[in-house]
């Protein structure tokens, strides 16, 4: 790269750039920058980073479009116009591998190009947080499907080829989650039916059913409230949720809420005694809460098929949130919702 280049690139760099470059750089010198560091970290910033698109409304669903080499073009732009990762990349498409191809010289985050250290492709942030954003984006649409990094026979995930760094993504048959949409779909089929034969039991009316008055539970902390469903949700919806959770070992909770965040009866092994205690009542007892969240309140007025969602649960565990609409009498009732590792 020529001075002049040099120059041209400096002065498109900003203060994140900046800030993030020189941290890579000094923490490689320093001999405490590893693989072992920067994977699961670089995993969970995609998926802070798919979160907080999706709470600007800003994350970049493919519905519609195939898989090819114009999907991956409009997702690394998305990208690169919220990270602005380089100012000359390439992606071409072929037999099931998308290739992102950034010129040497155009990374906008290599330390390098502040006066840093050379990392090499072996800490090079971009292959682990690129996968995981692609792969909650294409599983959005595409249900079975997961997009996977190929990592060489030297046991790096990039490659060069002329002046390109090379990443190679492969997209891959994910029949795992494909099983987890389907029990989602599954059960929410069951508590729609559960709607309909509780209603001819005549255990609840349709303007029970219908209620969004949230009276609150007294001395209660998180706050707790009851609706004119929420006896039916404990009798008819809450063998539901036990037995579709059982179905899965990554499941960690099946629970049904109101367009309105609100969960009258969750998981009866989040449903224990009210202790008066805080800690222990914010894990043991998590039924009749607003969960109204972003990612809660999104599941709740959810209308795709399918939304998955990274989700920051209060209890300070990092998971995933799948979830679908369900329906009452013709209209949107509110939301059923799996967490899974």
């Amino acid at each position: 790269m020529g001075e002049r280049e040099k120059k041209q690139r400096f002065d498109r760099l900003t203060g994140p750039h900046l800030l993030w470059a020189s941290t890579m750089g000094a923490t490689f010198d320093l001999g405490i920058m590893s693989k072992a560091m920067l994977t699961p970290s670089m995993k969970t910033a995609a998926q802070r980073l798919a979160l907080h698109l999706m709470q600007k409304r800003e994350f970049p669903f493919v519905d519609g479009m195939e898989i090819g080499a114009e999907m991956f073009e409009y997702l690394f732009k998305k990208l690169n116009d919220f990270l602005y990762f380089s100012d000359s990349y390439l992606v071409e498409f072929k037999e099931n591998v998308a290739s992102l191809k950034i010129n040497r010289d155009g990374c906008m985050y290599c330390p390098t190009g502040v006066g840093g250290a050379q990392l090499g492709f072996a800490v090079c942030p971009y292959p682990h947080l690129f996968e995981v954003f692609l792969d909650i984006a294409i599983k959005n649409s595409f249900y079975d499907k997961a997009i996977r990094i190929y990592k060489g026979e030297d046991g790096l995930y990039m490659r060069e080829e002329g002046e390109w760094d090379v990443i190679d993504f492969h997209v891959e048959e994910d029949a795992e989650y494909n099983e987890i949409c389907k029990t989602l779909l599954e059960c929410k089929s069951e508590v729609e039916e559960a709607f309909e034969r509780a209603l001819r039991d005549g255990f609840v009316t349709s303007e029970d059913l219908w209620d969004r008055n949230y009276i609150p539970v007294e001395g209660t902390d998180p706050p707790k409230y009851e609706t004119r469903f929420t006896e039916f949700a404990k009798k008819y919806i809450q063998p539901i949720e036990d037995a579709c959770l059982e179905k899965n070992r990554r499941f960690i909770f099946v629970v049904l809420v109101d367009e309105n965040g609100y969960l009258p009866a969750h998981n009866t092994k989040y449903d224990k005694p009210l202790t008066g205690d805080y800690k222990t009542d914010l894990i043991g007892n998590r039924s009749r809460r607003i969960f109204d969240d972003p990612t809660g309140l999104a599941a709740a007025r959810n209308l795709r098929k399918i939304l998955l969602q990274p989700y920051p649960r209060d209890v300070g565990v990092l998971m995933y949130d799948i979830s679908t609409p369900v329906f009452f009498e013709g209209k949107h009732w509110g939301g059923l919702r799996i967490g899974f590792k």
